[in-house]
């Protein structure tokens, strides 16, 4: 199964996007429909618990879920989600919230669209 969605979006949000997606390409032959579906559930779970850290000013629990989502993206051949994800967490460390919210927000957006 393709991946569905587009992820052209997110190098409109993350500088060098595509040189820091190296170390989260695998080889994705093997993804089956069961993975993909496990992996939009998941995102579409830590999603809703980043936009609730968020809410909430709460630094560990974006820190937590964008750090799941870090290590979930190239398992499906969607590693600029993990770069997403990295560039959230690493903004939740340092505090800086605020420029984490448009990162999720779209995120949340890219989400709706998979239906």
């Amino acid at each position: 199964m393709i991946m569905p969605g587009n992820v052209e979006w997110v190098a409109d949000l993350i500088p060098g996007l595509e040189a820091r997606t190296e170390p989260f390409r695998v080889d994705t032959d093997e993804v089956d429909d069961e993975l993909v579906e496990v992996f939009i559930d998941e995102i579409r779970r830590l999603t809703g618990e980043l936009q609730a850290g968020l809410a909430g000013s709460d630094c560990e629990a974006v820190r937590m879920a964008s750090h799941s989502i870090k290590g979930m993206g190239g398992t499906v051949g969607l590693p600029e989600i993990s770069v997403l994800g990295l560039e959230v967490e690493n903004l939740a460390k340092g505090g800086r919230l605020s420029e984490a919210q448009p990162l999720v927000d779209a995120l949340a957006r890219w989400m709706a669209s998979l239906g």
